[in-house]
Formats: C-alpha cells, sequence, structure tokens
C-alpha cells in the first residue's frame, strides 16, 4: 500500500513541476532550464548536507531542453520550407530519480513549428504558442531485480508535427532472466484529442504479450500475441460508424553481425467487422529486410514485403507487395552518396483497387572547405514519385524534383 502510494505522489508532483517549470509562453526555454536546474541543484546540495554524507539522497532531478530537427517527409519542392523555418521541436524534459534508481520518472512539454505551414501570416509581436501544437509526456518506470514495469501518458494537439491529434495511455511490465525475456502490455489510444464534433473519434484498446529467446552468436526468436478492439465515437451526422476486433500472431527471427544483420517476421491476423454480424477478414503478411557492409565505406539495406488480407463475407482477396532498397557510399569524411528506391502496389480481385507507387531519391553531399573558423558544405538532391490508379486514371500523379543546398557555418 505504501508502494502505490509513492508511485502516485511520484507522478503528481512531477506533472505539477512541469507545468510549472513550463511558465509564461513567451519565456525562453534556455531561461526556464537554468532556473529550475538551479532550484534543485540547491535543494538536493542542502538535502546532502543536512544528511549522512554516506548516505544517497532521496532523490535526484536534471531538467534539460529538448529540440529535434525533423526530416522532409514530402519530395515535392512546393513543400519544401526554408532551413531556418524547416519542421522541428522544441521543450523542456525533467527526469527525477527516486531511492536509488528503483523509481524513474520523466515530464516532457514540447512545442512544434516550422514546416510546409511557414508562409502562413502572423501578426507581429504575438509569440503566444498555440496549444494544438503542444505535446505533454508522462512516464514512470520500477525496477526491481529482474522485474521492470511502468506505465506512460502522452497528448499531442492536431498541430503537433510528431504523432499528431493522437493520446494514449500504456502500462506495461517486463520480466528478463538469462536469455528469456517476457514483456506484455495493455493500453488506450485515441484521435481528435481537441473533441470537435465536426469529427468522429477512434479509440483503440490493446493488450500485447511477447516471449523473446536470445543468446550471444545466436539467432534472436520472439513470439508476440496482440489484441486490438477499434470503435468509433463523437460520431456526427453523415459517418459511418466503426467497429472491429482482431487478434495478430507473430514471429520473427533476428540475427545480427559486424558486418550483417537481418530479419525475417511474418504474422497472421484475424478481424471482424462487429457491425457486420462479427464478418471476418484474415491477413497474412512476410517481411525481409536486411543491412550488409561489404565494404567499410558501403552499406546496402534491402526489404521486401508482402501482405495478403481474404474478406470472408464477400470473397474480396487484396495483395499488395512492396519492396525497397537503400544504398550509402561514404567515399571520406568529405564525400557522401546515397541512393534508395521504393516500389509497393495493391490488387484485389475485383479490380475495385489497382494502384502502384514508385519512387527514389538520390543525394550528393560535399564538404567543400576545411577550416576551423567555418564550414562551407553542399548537396544535390534529385528525386522522383509516380502514383498510377488503373481504376482511377484521373488520380495518377507524377513528380519529378531537384534541389541544390548551400550551407555556410561557423564552428
Amino acid at each position: 500500500m505504501r508502494r502505490s502510494l509513492l508511485v502516485v505522489s511520484l507522478v503528481l508532483s512531477t506533472f505539477c513541476f512541469s507545468f510549472q517549470a513550463w511558465g509564461s509562453e513567451d519565456q525562453p526555454f534556455e531561461q526556464i532550464v537554468r532556473r529550475w536546474s538551479a532550484i534543485f541543484s540547491e535543494q538536493q546540495a542542502s538535502s546532502a548536507s543536512s544528511s549522512n554524507q554516506t548516505s544517497a539522497p532521496f532523490f535526484e532531478t536534471s531538467v534539460a531542453s529538448t529540440f529535434v530537427l525533423l526530416p522532409t517527409t514530402s519530395p515535392r519542392l512546393r513543400d519544401l520550407s526554408p532551413e531556418t523555418d524547416g519542421p522541428r521541436t522544441k521543450g523542456i524534459l525533467a527526469k527525477t530519480t527516486w531511492l536509488k534508481g528503483t523509481f524513474v520518472t520523466e515530464t516532457e512539454i514540447a512545442n512544434s513549428s516550422g514546416g510546409a505551414g511557414w508562409l502562413q501570416s502572423k501578426i507581429p509581436g504575438d509569440n503566444r504558442i498555440d496549444a494544438s501544437t503542444r505535446m505533454v509526456r508522462l512516464g514512470l518506470t520500477g525496477t526491481q531485480g529482474p522485474l521492470r514495469y511502468g506505465l506512460t501518458y502522452r497528448t499531442a494537439g492536431q498541430g503537433f508535427l510528431n504523432a499528431p491529434d493522437q493520446a494514449g495511455r500504456e502500462i506495461w511490465g517486463e520480466w528478463k532472466a538469462s536469455c528469456v525475456t517476457i514483456r506484455s502490455a495493455i493500453g488506450q489510444l485515441w484521435n481528435n484529442v481537441a473533441e470537435e464534433t465536426t469529427r468522429p473519434r477512434l479509440e483503440q484498446i490493446y493488450g500485447r504479450m511477447g516471449l523473446t529467446l536470445s543468446r550471444p552468436s545466436w539467432p534472436e526468436l520472439s513470439v508476440t500475441y496482440a489484441h486490438n478492439s477499434l470503435s468509433s465515437a463523437l460520431e456526427p451526422l453523415g459517418i459511418v460508424p466503426q467497429r472491429t476486433l482482431s487478434h495478430t500472431l507473430e514471429g520473427a527471427m533476428a540475427y545480427q553481425s559486424l558486418r550483417w544483420n537481418i530479419r525475417l517476421a511474418s504474422s497472421y491476423a484475424l478481424a471482424s467487422d462487429q457491425l457486420r454480424s462479427g464478418a471476418e477478414s484474415n491477413i497474412r503478411m512476410q517481411l525481409l529486410s536486411a543491412s550488409f557492409r561489404p565494404l567499410n565505406t558501403v552499406t546496402i539495406a534491402p526489404m521486401l514485403a508482402y501482405r495478403e488480407e481474404i474478406q470472408d463475407w464477400s470473397g474480396v482477396r487484396i495483395d499488395g507487395p512492396s519492396a525497397a532498397l537503400v544504398l550509402h557510399y561514404k567515399q571520406s569524411h568529405r564525400l557522401l552518396i546515397s541512393a534508395m528506391g521504393n516500389y509497393a502496389s495493391s490488387r484485389s480481385n475485383d479490380r475495385l483497387i489497382d494502384t502502384e507507387n514508385l519512387g527514389g531519391k538520390g543525394t550528393l553531399t560535399w564538404d567543400l572547405q576545411e577550416s576551423s573558423k567555418w564550414n562551407a558544405l553542399i548537396a544535390i538532391e534529385a528525386g522522383y514519385n509516380r502514383l498510377m490508379n488503373r481504376v482511377t486514371p484521373s488520380a495518377d500523379m507524377e513528380d519529378i524534383s531537384g534541389l541544390v543546398r548551400l550551407v555556410l557555418a561557423a564552428l
């Protein structure tokens, strides 16, 4: 009972601290980090001086700023933004260790900015942060011998760049002994975080349990079972409700060495539509991925996948093969050449689905000048993407793009 109360108090105290640390929306992140780091350093120093010097402190807290520059996913030039206005997230992460590492709590608050909407007009001098671009994450991890457990909570607004308009909570546990690892988790996910009445909300309740066998110099074997229930809520007029239930079983084998690694996975899923009197669909998927380094300067990463879905209630079969290949060649620390290509298709036997997607991208990066004061870098990118829809030819799309980047940075 005491441990349960302690866990609840740790989460609540960390949650309250994070919103106090957030401060005003106009205050820079660096000032907030320095302020709270100094406060906790003084508290820990006073606690350590008043207690026995040989005993460990009851808790240790660290506060750090976070910054993530997200890669551009769209190959179109019209979707690109200047480097200074690229998609990025910035926030604060507070981490506290309790009882000599028995419990670890984390609180993170971040906001995103930049991206394709960098040209949108703003009122000069208005530095307020839109709540839809904010993300809040809470986490608790406990350790007791071979047992690890924890809980997580995360919510992100519709304008956040990483997993937007999504909230979730999860409780998990892991037991590891020798070469055997058992992990289980239950959780819930939902979208439409703002509860807008014009959009439906999809809610998922899931559970997973997995067994992994791993020994040095041996292949790693894993078996995972997952249960997922999906239903719609807040359904506006004209939106068809959804109620589905699925069971998935996956087996995987992986092997890793100094020069190459490979993973083979096969899964089988049985999905039933609760609004169609339990109409079932069978989904099978095979995946093969690998990475090879024949030379210290060359890395090759192929991927092959095949998905097959059979709808028992309609007799429709949908086949979806896909493949990808990535090549990296680093001639030296000044020259890097990268090339990647992908292919995917989806076809049904009733000819209502027939699409193909073919794409590729090549990049050459060259360090023009080495200097102790500044650095000059040039990158040449070329991309091609084609989407063919044989059922609706008007939806076909072909895009060819080229880009030259010149970076001048002071060291």
